[in-house]
C-alpha cells in the first residue's frame, strides 16, 4: 500500500481496535507492525508443545470493551478459582468469596480478620454501587494508604495485597493510584479471571481476522513519521492520518516532538516451566505471603485450561517478585522454593523459557494519573493510542484505540 486513508503504527490491541473501527467506517487501512504477529505483549507461544503466554496474563471477562467487542464464546474462555491461595504459616490457606467458595470462609481466618472481613465486603458493596466513572474520578491515593483507610490489617495486606498487586501491577510497594486499583478490584467483583483455551494470542487474533485481508503488514518497522505518513525500512506509505499504537517508549521516539519522554514502566520476569506432573491441582493462583523465594505468584497453566500443555504435561508460570537480574540464580532459587512447598514432585521440572519484559506495563501511580484518559490527538492528522494513554490493563488498550479511530473520525466530520 502506496498510500491510504490511515496508517496505524503496530498491531497490538490498541491498533487493532482502532483499525477495526476504522475499516468499519469505510477508511482503507494500513496496519504496520515490526514483528511476525498481531498482539504486540499480549503474544502466545508454544515451546515442546507447551502454550507460553509472553509473562503471566489473564483476561477479566467484566472489562466493559471486552464485553462489547470480543466474541467470549469464541475464546472458550477457561476461569480461575474465585480467590487466591496463599502460602502462608508454611501450608497453603484459601482466601475467596465465601458467597462463591463458602468453604474457604474457615481457612481465610488464618490471614484475614473477622474486620477484614467486613472492610472488604464494604469496600466491595461500595464498588459495585458505584459506576465505573465515578471510581475512576475518586480522590487519589496510593493503594498502600487505600488500605490503610479501608482499615486492611497488616496481616492480609502482606499476605494477600502486596503479593496480588505485585502480581497484578507489578507493584510490590503499592504506589500505584488507588483510582486504579479500585477500578480493577470492581472488575475482578463483576466478572471472571480467564484465560482462552488456544491462550492469549486468541485476543488479537480475533480483533485481526475482522479486518480485510492484507491490511495487517508484518516484519514492517516504521523508522519515522513525516508530515504526509510513514518511513519504513522499504519505503514510504503516504496517508492523512498516522495513529502511532505502540508501547510508550516506542511512541516518543517516533514522535518526539509531540510527546514527553515517558516515565519508567514496571518490569517483570516470568519463568515458564514444563513438567510430567502439576505439583499443584485446581485452577488456582498460588500467592507467597510469607515472601520464601522470588516466586511471587505460581500457576499451573494446565489446570486452568488443559490446552497449555501438551497430553501427560504440565505447564507452569512462575512470575517473580522483582525482575531477575540473573537467570540462573533465580531459577536455582525457585526450585529450591518449589521443594519447600511441593516436595520432590518438583524434580523433573523443565525451564522451558525466561521473559524478561523491561517494559511490561506503563507505571499508573498517583502522578501518572491525573486523568485516567491522556489525549490521544496529539498534532494535526497524528494521533496515538495504547494502554499508556488510558490505564495499564486490556481495557486501557482497548478503549484508547477505539477513541482514536473515534476522534480520527470526528475530525473529518465521519460518525
Amino acid at each position: 500500500m502506496a498510500q491510504v486513508d490511515v496508517v496505524v503504527v503496530g498491531a497490538g490491541l490498541a491498533g487493532l481496535m482502532c483499525a477495526r473501527t476504522l475499516v468499519a467506517a469505510g477508511r482503507e487501512v494500513a496496519v504496520l507492525e515490526a514483528s511476525d504477529g498481531v498482539g504486540g505483549r499480549v503474544r502466545t507461544d508454544e515451546v515442546d508443545g507447551h502454550r507460553l503466554d509472553r509473562g503471566f496474563q489473564v483476561l477479566l471477562t467484566a472489562y466493559p470493551a471486552v464485553r462489547v467487542h470480543l466474541d467470549l464464546d469464541a475464546l472458550d474462555l477457561h476461569a480461575f478459582s474465585p480467590g487466591v491461595t496463599i502460602r502462608r504459616g508454611g501450608r497453603f490457606v484459601r482466601l475467596a468469596d465465601p458467597r462463591r467458595e463458602p468453604g474457604s470462609a474457615p481457612q481465610a481466618l488464618r490471614v484475614a480478620t473477622p474486620r477484614d472481613a467486613l472492610a472488604l465486603l464494604r469496600w466491595r458493596h461500595r464498588l459495585l454501587a458505584a459506576s465505573g466513572q465515578e471510581v475512576a474520578t475518586e480522590p487519589q491515593q496510593s493503594t498502600a494508604d487505600l488500605l490503610d483507610e479501608l482499615g486492611i490489617s497488616e496481616r492480609l495486606q502482606e499476605s494477600f495485597f502486596r503479593p496480588f498487586l505485585t502480581g497484578t501491577f507489578f507493584d510490590p510497594e503499592m504506589t500505584t493510584s488507588s483510582r486504579f486499583t479500585s477500578l480493577v478490584f470492581r472488575t475482578f467483583f463483576r466478572g471472571e479471571v480467564a484465560v482462552p483455551a488456544a491462550g492469549m494470542q486468541a485476543l488479537p487474533n480475533q480483533l485481526a481476522a475482522g479486518l480485510p485481508r492484507g491490511t495487517v503488514q508484518f516484519d514492517t518497522r516504521v523508522v519515522g513519521v513525516d508530515g504526509d505518513g510513514v518511513r519504513t525500512d522499504d519505503g514510504h506509505v503516504a496517508a492523512r492520518h498516522v495513529v502511532v499504537a505502540t508501547d510508550a517508549p516506542a511512541a516518543a521516539d517516533l514522535l518526539p516532538a509531540e510527546l514527553d519522554p515517558p516515565r519508567p514502566g514496571r518490569a517483570t520476569t516470568t519463568l515458564w516451566y514444563g513438567a510430567d506432573a502439576p505439583p499443584h491441582r485446581g485452577p488456582h493462583l498460588l500467592l507467597d505471603g510469607d515472601r520464601s523465594g522470588p516466586a511471587n505468584t505460581v500457576v499451573v497453566m494446565s489446570e486452568v485450561a488443559p490446552g497449555y500443555a501438551p497430553p501427560g504435561r504440565a505447564t507452569i508460570a512462575v512470575s517473580l517478585r522483582h525482575p531477575a537480574t540473573d537467570v540462573g540464580r533465580a531459577d536455582e532459587a525457585a526450585r529450591a522454593q518449589f521443594a519447600g512447598w511441593f516436595g520432590t514432585v518438583t524434580s523433573d521440572l523443565d525451564l522451558l523459557r525466561v521473559d524478561d519484559i523491561p517494559y511490561a506495563q506503563p507505571r499508573c501511580d498517583v502522578s501518572d494519573l491525573t486523568t485516567l484518559q491522556h489525549p490521544v490527538a496529539v498534532a494535526p492528522g497524528r494521533w496515538v493510542c495504547g494502554d499508556h494513554r488510558d490505564t495499564a490493563s486490556i481495557q486501557g488498550a482497548m478503549s484508547s484505540g477505539l477513541r482514536a479511530a473515534r476522534s480520527i473520525l470526528a475530525s473529518e466530520g465521519g460518525a
